[in-house]
């Protein structure tokens, strides 16, 4: 398990899964459209991305 931090809230995730997959599971409320888990990630809509810090010093992160 890895943990994650959603708007301050730490959770543990499976890292087998994928980022919104986790989030979903953990009865987070996000936006997306285009993911489907027969699918996969598509990424054409965009609504799901989320921007990704490595640490509490990256303060730039990078857009997923």
């Amino acid at each position: 398990m890895v943990k994650i931090t959603v708007d301050g809230i730490c959770y543990e995730v499976d890292p087998a899964n994928n980022l919104l997959q986790e989030c979903l599971s953990q009865g987070l409320d996000l936006p997306y459209f285009c993911w489907h888990p027969s699918m996969g990630s598509v990424g054409a809509c965009r609504q799901c991305a989320v921007i990704q810090y490595r640490d509490a010093e990256d303060k730039k992160g990078t857009l997923v």
